[in-house]
């Protein structure tokens, strides 16, 4: 069965305003959601009954049944923090907590392996090593995976600006974005219209323009030159950057593993680091 964050961020584009209203509950209050019925769904959402029927159906479920078993499948990517500490005081074996988690964790990143390419990440390599200047943006949580990234990228490359950072308003940090440049964005699931209006300009001034988000249909890979996927379900106060964090690891390395400017200032990096007073390791 698709996941229900997977079918929504297909079919957003052509939602009609009802149909977002439910999406916006649906994606903040699964834990609720998954257990009400398509009555009680409308009321809180404050859409009609016929609405949250229709949108099971143009998501691509048989009918509202589908539907719900979809949304409480998903509720194993959502659970909120105290449902998971709950859950985790239920298992007097802290060990099984902890390698439950990480099971979870190495599945999300298989996952994500078998939605990119290894093509894709190359082509994103290349671009990366022949831009003037790169800027990298994380939305809310994916801040910090846009943070990881660029401190790596800042051994390999010259000119990478963590926007993040930059004590700006985003858009005003890639103001003098140009047509040698690239913007790499990364967004899960609902995309601000920050991060809209920044893919929208560096495509109008002709930069590259990389997207690491939850999916090929996308709202924000509408914008991009390149698309890369992560699993982000767990996502968020409730989950792990484990998927992403990974995906941004291969990155670097690939980018250091055919890049010979790379590799030199990756050494370059290392002598820096074992420098004495006296000049010599």
């Amino acid at each position: 069965m698709k996941r229900i964050n997977e079918a929504i961020s297909e079919k957003y584009p052509g939602f009609t305003k009802g149909q977002r209203l439910l999406a916006a509950f649906i994606t903040d209050h699964c834990d609720k959601a998954a257990f009400m019925s398509s009555f009680e769904l409308a009321a809180v959402s404050g859409v009609s009954q016929s609405t949250v029927m229709r949108f099971a159906v143009a998501l691509g479920y048989s009918g509202y049944s589908e539907f719900q078993q979809a949304l409480q499948l998903e509720l194993k990517y959502r659970l909120s923090t105290l449902s998971r500490f709950e859950l985790m005081a239920d298992d007097p074996n802290d060990r099984d907590v902890f390698e439950g988690i990480a099971a979870t964790d190495a599945m999300n990143i298989k996952k994500t392996v078998e939605l990119n390419p290894v093509d894709a990440v190359k082509n994103l390599c290349t671009r990366l090593s022949m831009s003037s200047r790169v800027f990298i943006y994380g939305q809310g949580y994916a801040s910090a995976a846009a943070q990881y990234l660029a401190c790596y990228l800042r051994l390999l490359l010259q000119n990478v600006c963590d926007v993040n950072h930059t004590g700006i308003e985003p858009l005003s940090a890639i103001s003098d974005i140009d047509s040698g440049d690239l913007l790499l964005l990364i967004s899960f699931p609902i995309h601000s219209e920050n991060t809209h209006k920044m893919a929208a300009y560096a495509r109008h001034r002709e930069a590259c323009v990389v997207t690491i988000s939850e999916g090929a249909h996308s709202e924000i890979a509408d914008y991009a030159d390149i698309n890369l996927v992560s699993e982000y379900g767990d996502y968020g106060i409730n989950g792990t950057l484990a998927p992403l964090i990974s995906l941004c690891g291969s990155i670097i390395c690939l980018l250091a593993r055919n890049n010979e400017k790379a590799q030199k200032r990756l050494r370059l990096s290392e002598e820096a680091a074992s420098f004495t007073m006296g000049g010599q390791a």
